[in-house]
């Protein structure tokens, strides 16, 4: 069995990071110079979360479900924010909340063809791949059946310019290692690019460990910022009698960030935090690693 984003669709790790990269994203197009969006682990693409896959575990409910009545249009809304939920409303015409965009359909969105930005997917497994294909056809998109820790070889972009983000299921026991790997070869081939890799955060320890050694590894201009929503515990397994604690803390890495980006994410998660907190232990951090 291969992991199934459907089942995590649209929670507030996707929130959290879709709004991030839309803010990347949005940093690259204020030049009028082509970039290239490269995702490493791309997925089906697009999440139907009326499907009883998203509706079993009902994740959403606390994600995207909890900026249903955000009005894009309001100025206490971030515009990092604002372009976020304008593109998941893209794909509900009715006003609802039926769909989920993953980071792909996302990035289309924000292509300017007349400059000629692309995009450059990569995704291991067959079958989510022909599922990624039905999602993104007519995108011009370029998708590689392969594994994502391979996707430094498809560097540097002919367009110098761009984002790679790097989001795996996090099923590996050396999944941390890998990520780290992954940056450290595509910086060595593409030194100016953006690098985004999202993470979860279950042992601080794990993770500070990952952040410094990217850093240190790569020696370029690294920021961490982190959401923690304070997940409740579910009730025990009536099999097992064992209690399972939900991911409530996740980060995302963001090497070569653009100027001015870490400010304008305070702002974001200052904003989004106590929309998305599930306990009364709810915080964010942004801050650049030293």
């Amino acid at each position: 069995m291969h992991y199934r984003h459907h089942y995590h669709a649209g929670n507030f790790a996707d929130v959290f990071k879709h709004v991030l990269v839309t803010g990347l994203l949005t940093a690259l197009s204020r030049k009028d110079k082509p970039w290239a969006f490269v995702d490493t682990h791309a997925g089906a693409g697009d999440y139907n979360l009326g499907d009883p896959v998203a509706d079993r575990t009902g994740e959403w409910r606390d994600g995207i479900g909890r900026l249903a009545d955000v009005s894009v249009d309001a100025p206490s809304t971030p515009p990092a924010v604002a372009a976020y939920l304008r593109l998941v409303r893209a794909g509900n015409a009715d006003g609802g909340c039926r769909f989920y965009p993953g980071s792909p359909p996302l990035a289309q969105q924000m292509l300017r063809p007349a400059l000629g930005d692309r995009l450059i997917l990569c995704e291991k497994i067959e079958e989510v791949a022909d599922e990624l294909r039905r999602t993104m056809r007519g995108s011009g998109a370029t998708i590689h059946v392969r594994d994502g820790y391979e996707a430094h070889s498809l560097l540097p972009p002919p367009e110098k310019r761009g984002l790679v983000l790097i989001d795996p299921p996090f099923e590996r026991t050396d999944e941390y290692e890998a990520v780290s790997e992954l940056i450290r070869k595509s910086v060595a081939r593409f030194a100016n690019g953006i690098y985004a890799a999202w993470y979860p955060i279950k042992n601080t320890h794990v993770a500070s460990s990952f952040v410094r050694r990217v850093a240190r590894e790569t020696g370029k201009p690294t920021l961490q910022l982190s959401i923690e929503v304070d997940t409740p515990a579910r009730e025990p397994s009536p099999i097992t009698g064992v209690v399972k604690h939900p991911m409530s803390t996740c980060g995302l890495l963001v090497v070569n960030p653009p100027f001015g980006f870490d400010a304008e994410m305070r702002a974001v998660l200052a904003y989004l935090t106590p929309i998305l907190a599930q306990g009364s232990r709810a915080e964010w951090t942004v801050s650049f690693v030293d």
